[in-house]
């Protein structure tokens, strides 16, 4: 009878420590994804702010929206000659091996000057 309880006591104490292993294994899986996805955060974002301080206006994708009259500080130069749109610049980055995807966007003004001609 002593040797049936020591057994039962020592199959729930395997049990308990196999789960227990088992739930650590899942943390250190999800820390590591974790990981993986903030180092993917953080290169899309360097990758971004790159492609950003780089820019030339001129090759910017087309604009999502023309505005009517430019705001706040070009608003007094903004009658017929001065042309303000609104470009959205996305980078987007995706993990070779996990499906892991990223993406930052950034709403930009470009700004035109429409010099008006005169017929001769």
């Amino acid at each position: 009878m002593v040797l049936l309880s020591a057994l039962l006591f020592l199959v729930v104490m395997l049990l308990m420590v196999s789960s227990n292993l088992y739930i650590s294994q899942l943390s250190v899986k999800s820390a590591q994804a974790a990981q993986q996805q903030l180092q993917l955060d953080v290169q899309a974002l360097q990758a971004h702010l790159l492609q950003l301080s780089g820019l030339d206006p001129e090759l910017l994708p087309d604009p999502v929206s023309a505005l009517p009259s430019c705001p706040g500080t070009y608003a007094a130069w903004s009658d017929a000659s001065m042309q303000c749109e609104l470009v959205l610049f996305e980078t987007a980055e995706q993990h070779h091996q996990y499906p892991l995807y990223t993406r930052y966007g950034s709403m930009l003004l470009r700004k035109r000057l429409q010099i008006p001609e005169f017929a001769p």
